[in-house]
């Protein structure tokens, strides 16, 4: 892949320092090596629209499933609904769509906990075992039981999400994919995209949209330019841009359906720990595995994560869900967590499916893989891909500052 990376730094840094220049060369240099590394087929680096580094023919501009990307892609929809008047209030009751949740706790459930995956509705961590091949995933999602109290507990929650492909469906009076082609895709030059349907006909919402990595970037510059086209035309309201990085109320880690990434984080288990596991009734495998933590420090939520998937092994992502998360815990009840203020904001899918987006530096970049026949264990074969873009935006000059 070497062969078809383009890395343009000259024309960005004219002007700027030596020194300058050299960190921003090294910086662009460990993503291009780290993305090779790890086979990626499409990774693109650019600031205000001007390229830094681009490589891998197969996907720049050919479509590559996204993964759990397509949910922050769908949270856009969401946004857009707002902008048209046509859903009130992120704080809408889902019951107003979907009557049959006016009975019982689930009529407490809003369009926002679908968004910040704090709804409490039972999910297999597992997707693939109770999702895929689904013939209605809304009405799966529907059926639900509750696993927790609405609007107490975060969780990650694919079937949640699915339910906001209908709920677009619904207020829009067409498909989230046809929604999205014609008030975003279309006027942006975003073609030849597409998305997996439910055998219903419904658009999935945890997952199956494809697109190329020059097409995610222009959403990630969208978003970057609150909502304003390259045209100079307005698609999306900047409040609503603004809404769906806004801090959770049950995580600092998410928005809408957006993740949260901080300039930097520690984190140190907690002297409480165990007796907080026992508390849970934590299975001993996962209750040793996080206890092998004490007396080290971690200088990212991903070098912790990697930690416990070396204690855990493979099917560690499942475990962690059911005995972690699924017992309403939340790695800041086991450690203690320092963060630096948020940098970026990032969607990010399965095998390491990435659009990071740095405000302050006006940067915008992509990592993009296809499945692969060894791709047997759930992983994310770049998973540090946010962190080498945080490091190479230390090294730019804030675009408010720029000559």
């Amino acid at each position: 892949m070497k062969k078809n990376w383009t890395v343009l730094v000259m024309s960005l840094l004219l002007g700027c320092v030596g020194p300058v220049l050299a960190n921003t060369a090294d910086a662009l240099d460990a993503i291009e090596r780290h993305a090779s590394a790890a086979h990626s087929d499409a990774v693109l680096v650019q600031q205000e629209g001007r390229l830094l580094l681009q490589g891998g023919a197969s996907g720049i501009r050919k479509p590559i499933h996204l993964m759990s990307a397509t949910k922050s892609v769908l949270a856009l929809a969401i946004a857009l609904l707002l902008d048209d008047g046509r859903l009130a209030s992120i704080d809408t009751p889902v019951s107003t769509v979907y009557p049959e949740w006016r009975q019982g706790r689930k009529r407490d459930i809003t369009v926002r906990m679908l968004l910040d995956h704090t709804s409490g509705l039972q999910n297999v961590p597992n997707a693939g075992a109770e999702l895929e091949g689904a013939p209605d995933l809304v009405k799966l999602a529907l059926a639900a039981e509750l696993a927790a109290d609405p609007g107490t507990t975060f969780a990650y929650n694919n079937k949640a999400t699915n339910l906001l492909s209908g709920i677009v469906q619904e207020l829009a009076g067409m498909p989230v994919d046809e929604y999205l082609n014609d008030t975003l895709f279309k006027p942006l030059g975003i073609t030849g995209h597409t998305w997996m349907r439910d055998e219903s006909g419904t658009p999935m919402g945890m997952a199956g949209l494809s697109l190329s990595a020059t097409d995610l970037a222009a959403l990630g510059q969208l978003m970057l330019d609150g909502g304003v086209a390259p045209s100079g035309r307005r698609l999306m309201s900047e409040r609503s841009v603004a809404l769906l990085t806004a801090a959770s109320a049950r995580s600092p880690d998410v928005g809408l359906l957006w993740w949260r990434i901080p300039q930097w984080e520690r984190y140190r288990l907690t002297e409480h720990a165990a007796s907080r596991l026992t508390e849970r009734g934590v299975s001993g495998d996962v209750s040793q595995a996080m206890l092998a933590a004490d007396g080290r420090s971690f200088n990212s939520k991903t070098e912790l994560l990697a930690f416990l998937a070396d204690q855990l092994g493979p099917n560690w992502p499942q475990q962690y869900s059911e005995q972690i998360t699924g017992r309403g815990l939340k790695l800041t009840d086991l450690f203690d967590v320092q963060r630096g203020p948020i940098a970026a904001y990032a969607a990010n899918g399965y095998l390491g499916q990435h659009l990071v987006i740095v405000p302050e530096q006006r940067l915008v970049a992509v990592r993009l893989i296809h499945r692969r026949d060894d791709h047997a264990a759930p992983l994310d074969d770049y998973a540090t891909f946010p962190a080498d873009v945080l490091r190479l935006a230390e090294t730019l000059v804030p675009a408010a500052t720029e000559g």
